[in-house]
Formats: structure tokens, C-alpha cells, sequence
């Protein structure tokens, strides 16, 4: 069993370098003919009303490079999950077909939850807030997701092929989520709270729509790897 395990390791390095092969693609293009982009999507995590900026043309023709981004983001938090149940699960696959279930399999519960929050908080943000702060926020939401994917490339990647680099990899990749979530705390305050004063709403908006949804998330992740 041992070396058909061992065997089947060169064809999975070279399946999953086909991913990361896409991600740069798609990383490439972005600091190529999408700059400007980029600098939209900073721009929108530190505006605080839903008006028109310099970069509001370029983020228009941009759509299909936001959706690919948000698409890299899955795949490399797949990997970085992966990697990190492999790691202290003691986790082995037997075929190469079984280590693309799983990164499947994390990607499409990823995916679900992504989409949970996405139609959720446009669904309770369209009842109880106003239409300007609906659409900043998805804004905020979908340029989160893009930039993670940017930042966390270099830690799948070598979490993925390097061993040694895996526990330094981790606690950054651990880091950077806990602060995607403070980021995303702070700005649902600003755009949604910040001027009324019902801070019990504030925390039971976080329960139901970051909270939970996370532990979900976590527990569906878990069963998966389990049963697989």
C-alpha cells in the first residue's frame, strides 16, 4: 500500500500544479491588463457610501475577471483545507482520483456557502436596509473574496509542495482568516449599524449570517473528510 501511495504522488503534483497553473493565469492577468482593478477593489473596502469612483468603468468590463478571481480564492482555500486535514488527520489518499474528490468535494461546500451568504445577505439586506448600503456591501463581499486570492496563492503553494514550510503557512493562512473576518465585522457595522444604535441587531445579524454559516461550514468539512 505504501508504494502505491508513493507512486500516485508525482501524478497528483502534477494535477494540482495544473491548478495553480490556472490561478497564476488568472493572477497574471490581473496585474497585466486588470491594474486598474485592483486598485477599484481596494478603493471599495475603504469607501463608506455606494457612489461612482474613477475605476467604476473598469470594473464593469471587469465582471468575468472578478468571477474568476472569487473562483481562485476556492481553489487554493480547497488546498490549504486539504493540506491542513491531510496534516493533522494523518490523512493519505490511494489514488489521485480520490485526493481531486476531496479538493472537489471542499470546493463545492465552499462554493455553497459562499452563495448561502451571498443570496442571504442580499435577501435581509433588501428587507431591513436601504438599497445604497445592499450594494456596497456586495461590493465589499465580492472584493474580499477576490483579494484573498491573491494573498493566499504563495501559502497553498507551498503548504501543497513544501512540508517543511507547512506550520508557518498555517498560522499566516489562520491569521489571514481571522482578519477577513474582523474586516468583514467592521465593515457590516459601518455600512449597516454604524448609525443606529442596536447593537443587539448587530451581533445577531453576525450570528446568522457569519457565525453560524462558519460552523456549518467547518462541521460539513469535517463529515466530508470523515466518510471520503
Amino acid at each position: 500500500m505504501t508504494e502505491e501511495i508513493l507512486s500516485e504522488w508525482p501524478l497528483a503534483q502534477n494535477g494540482v500544479f495544473i491548478l495553480f497553473l490556472f490561478c497564476s493565469f488568472i493572477s497574471m492577468q490581473l496585474f497585466g491588463a486588470g491594474r486598474k482593478l485592483l486598485s477599484s477593489m481596494l478603493y471599495s473596502l475603504f469607501r463608506e457610501k455606494d457612489r461612482q469612483s474613477i475605476f467604476s468603468e473598469t470594473v464593469d468590463n471587469e465582471l468575468i475577471n472578478k468571477i474568476f478571481l472569487c473562483l481562485q480564492t476556492v481553489v487554493l482555500v480547497s488546498i490549504i483545507m486539504y493540506c491542513t486535514f491531510a496534516r493533522e488527520w494523518y490523512l493519505k489518499f490511494e489514488t489521485v482520483i480520490q485526493l481531486f474528490r476531496l479538493l472537489g468535494g471542499t470546493s463545492l461546500l465552499i462554493i455553497v456557502f459562499l452563495l448561502y451568504k451571498f443570496l442571504s445577505n442580499i435577501v435581509i439586506s433588501s428587507i431591513f436596509f436601504e438599497q445604497e448600503n445592499v450594494h456596497l456591501w456586495n461590493d465589499n463581499f465580492f472584493s474580499i473574496i477576490s483579494l484573498s486570492g491573491l494573498i493566499l496563492f504563495i501559502p497553498a503553494l507551498l503548504m501543497f509542495y513544501v512540508p517543511e514550510a507547512y506550520y508557518f503557512c498555517f498560522y499566516f493562512s489562520l491569521a489571514f482568516f481571522l482578519f477577513v473576518e474582523i474586516l468583514t465585522f467592521y465593515k457590516i457595522f459601518v455600512i449597516f449599524f454604524h448609525h443606529k444604535s442596536v447593537l443587539l441587531y448587530f451581533i445577531l445579524y453576525l450570528c446568522a449570517q457569519e457565525l453560524v454559516p462558519l460552523y456549518l461550514l467547518y462541521k460539513a468539512l469535517v463529515h466530508f473528510y470523515i466518510f471520503m
